[in-house]
């Protein structure tokens, strides 16, 4: 061989092998939500892993719904990648795509890797998403099983977390609905995730907690403090018959047992996500897949307990002689420590376990036969309920009726009307003139007509639905920032959230959409906040929702006292400047208080059967809200709103769970919400509710970073405290 084709397959051979060693350099893995499971309408994560032994550079990871063809609301999280480097990163997203395109790229536009992640397991029916940090596989939680003739492949099941893999970001772990962790594992946690976790706990989540050993608990601050008991010894018991009591209950209760006439979903703590056909007035019978079945064998089986005091809690199973589970609340969530290892024999062979999983995640026993496990029907968002109260009113839609008569005109004109015309003054050949005029003629009307109804300025409207968590002297806030763009031309705007955690997402669409994000947006995740552009086409609003954590001064305080005729309610502004209206919600009754003055401390006396039932409150908007939301979209109909008070209809929205109550499971007017929205599992006597409107006013940095000519803010305020008898 001539020793220039030597030289050249030499070279030739080189780059191979460097470019061979350059993709091996680079590993690039993305995994979908929680053990690829996704809720229906939460945030949840998309986690991605990278490790660059090769030369250093910068990059950006880039996530779209590829049902859009890589349109719509697209995500992107800068990152730099120095040699030998390994990082994880955990970015929310909202909407459940059929696929997923997630890239990276680096900063010269190169495409250096690329993975497309298929939706996995979709948690329907509003059914709880529940996972678990446990020590095995076999050790995750398990509920019973379908009836034989349904589709197995839907079986219900526990997503399993990898301590690795668990979001730093507490909106990341929203989807979640009650995690199990096992003692074990809670020392594997870092900083980051063990804040988001008690964040997620304290707005309204459910923790569970397994006890392996006492060091793996009293050892673990974070965890040892946050427990509703102090665990001291464990000892054996041979007798545990309270908890198949307590399963066997739970296997035996029908929906419309389970869930208290005026108590909403589900117990406060349990974030129960939806509601089932079970809340219809006449429920069928209950047929299980799964009976319950004698196990004699793990009743006569010795169960090693961890035993203690109560500090602020109480027992759910057994009693301090013979503990078997205690729980507590943090905030609006609840904690449940089983003071056993759920991992470990005689439990993980019990034939039952599974009923006390459900009993645990608040699952009704009917949940599980075929009717109730089928996916149901369309439902709407309830962002379109926030989008109609403060979309522009600028904009003006033209009746139907003025549109057939323009159409009708119209072809009169250019039909019979043209020819009699020119017949009477024998001109028909006038009519190649006198078409293309009476099309720039009508042309010319109607955009007239629509520059005169649609034409405006520049309009910046928000709603702030912001919850207060208290956190000793101070808060932890929670919002959801509701923003309507009326744009009078083509443009992208410029947005900004600089909370702790912040994160933006399009107009959630709701099963009529597909589950999709209706806006067009650009949005960059920078770290734990966002930069965003939003593009909104002329004449046109586009919504946009903000979800955010952020820690805040007491903005409210509020203490409730159950009497055996009346409720003693003090209430303090904190803030200082007036709110313009305060309601309370307590034992399923609404009560209007008014407004609340600067730096104001004020105390209630209200009858107990006083007020106005929550359900009829939030009852008498169900048609307007489900007109708003049907035709928020359509360019032609009525001009006037269609709920008119924005601050009555915000306070209902906030209960929309008894909207949906009497809907049968075909019915295509219920509607689907963020879990953190519906306030309606608090309502009961447990809890007292407090909703003050702050008008004109937010708590957080404005989000917006250009200057609208019309501006609109408000904030309701929601706050849910404990009632002290």
């Amino acid at each position: 061989m001539a020793p220039k084709k030597v030289i050249l397959w030499t070279v030739l051979a080189a780059l191979f092998c460097l470019a061979t060693a350059a993709r091996a350099a680079l590993q690039f893995d993305a995994f979908l939500g929680y053990d690829d499971t996704m809720p229906e309408r939460s945030w949840f994560p998309i986690t991605c892993e990278l490790q660059n032994d090769g030369p250093p550079f910068n990059a950006v990871v880039e996530i779209s719904a590829e049902d859009f063809g890589h349109g719509g609301l697209v995500r992107r999280f800068p990152i730099d990648l120095p040699t030998n480097t390994r990082k994880r990163i955990c970015i929310p997203i909202f909407s459940t795509a059929g696929r997923w395109d997630v890239r990276l790229i680096d900063e010269h536009g190169k495409l250096r890797g690329e993975q497309l992640l298929d939706r996995g397991r979709v948690v329907k029916n509003g059914l709880p998403l529940v996972a678990g940090l446990a020590r095995t596989t076999a050790g995750l939680p398990v509920f019973p099983e379908f009836l034989p003739s349904f589709n197995q492949d839907s079986k219900y099941s526990a997503a399993r977390l990898q301590p690795a893999l668990f979001p730093d970001n507490p909106l990341a772990l929203e989807g979640i609905d009650l995690l199990y962790l096992s003692s074990e594992r809670a020392a594997n946690l870092s900083v980051g995730q063990v804040n988001a976790l008690v964040a997620w706990l304290q707005s309204g989540g459910h923790l569970v907690l397994g006890v392996e050993q006492l060091t793996d608990v009293n050892a673990t601050p974070w965890l040892r403090d946050l427990l509703p008991c102090e665990l001291t010894s464990i000892v054996t018991l041979s007798s545990h018959d309270a908890l198949s009591v307590w399963a066997k209950r739970a296997s035996s209760t029908p929906l419309a047992a389970a869930t208290p006439k005026h108590g909403g979903n589900f117990p406060a703590g349990s974030r129960y996500r939806g509601n089932l056909p079970g809340l219809q007035a006449n429920p069928p019978a209950y047929v299980p897949g799964q009976e319950w079945a004698d196990d004699p064998e793990f009743d006569s089986a010795p169960l090693e307990v961890a035993k203690g005091s109560l500090r602020d809690g109480a027992w759910l199973i057994g009693d301090a002689t013979a503990p078997l589970a205690a729980e507590g609340f943090c905030g609006r969530g609840k904690i449940t420590v089983l003071m056993f290892d759920p991992e470990r024999e005689p439990f993980i062979s019990w034939k039952n376990r599974g009923w006390l999983w459900a009993g645990l995640a608040g699952i009704p026993a009917n949940a599980f036969q075929a009717p109730y496990a089928t996916i149901r029907a369309s439902r709407l968002s309830s962002d379109g309920i926030f989008g109609s109260m403060i979309d522009t009113k600028q904009v003006r839609k033209l009746p139907l009726g003025w549109l057939l008569a323009l159409l009708a005109a119209y072809l009169a004109v250019i039909g019979p009307l043209d020819q009699y015309w020119l017949k009477k003054i024998n001109r028909q050949m006038l009519t190649w003139v006198t078409f293309p005029c009476y099309v720039v003629i009508f042309s010319g009307l109607i955009y007239y007509i629509g520059f005169h109804l649609r034409a405006g300025e520049l309009e910046w409207n928000e709603l702030n639905v912001v919850d207060v968590l208290p956190d000793s002297d101070r808060a932890v806030l929670r919002g959801e920032t509701y923003i309507s763009i009326y744009s009078p031309i083509n443009s992208d705007y410029e947005l900004g959230g600089q909370q702790k955690f912040a994160s933006l997402r399009g107009e959630y669409l709701g099963n009529f959409g597909g589950n999709q994000e209706s806006s067009r947006a650009e949005v960059v995740q920078t770290g734990n906040n966002f930069d965003a552009e939003a593009y909104v086409p002329v004449w046109t609003s586009q919504l946009l929702v903000s979800d955010w954590v952020q820690p805040s001064p007491l903005p409210l305080k509020m203490t409730v006292a159950q009497g055996s005729a009346d409720w003693t309610v003090t209430v303090e502004n904190k803030l200082n400047h007036d709110l313009e209206q305060a309601s309370v919600v307590l034992g399923g009754r609404f009560y209007n208080l008014g407004p609340l003055k600067a730096s104001e401390r004020k105390i209630f006396t209200l009858g107990l059967w006083a007020g106005t039932p929550v359900e009829d409150m939030a009852r008498q908007y169900a048609g307007a809200f489900q007109n708003a939301v049907q035709n928020r979209h359509n360019s032609f109909g009525n001009n006037a709103t269609a709920i008119p008070d924005i601050i009555a209809g915000s306070m209902a929205a906030s209960f929309i769970g008894y909207i949906d109550r009497d809907s049968g499971p075909n019915d295509w007017n219920n509607f689907t919400a963020p879990s953190t929205l519906d306030l309606s599992r608090y309502a009961d006597g447990n809890f007292g509710i407090l909703l003050a409107w702050d008008a004109g006013q937010t708590l957080t940095a404005d989000l917006n970073r250009f200057q609208p000519k019309r501006v609109r803010r408000d904030t309701l305020l929601r706050l849910v405290v404990p009632v002290k008898s």
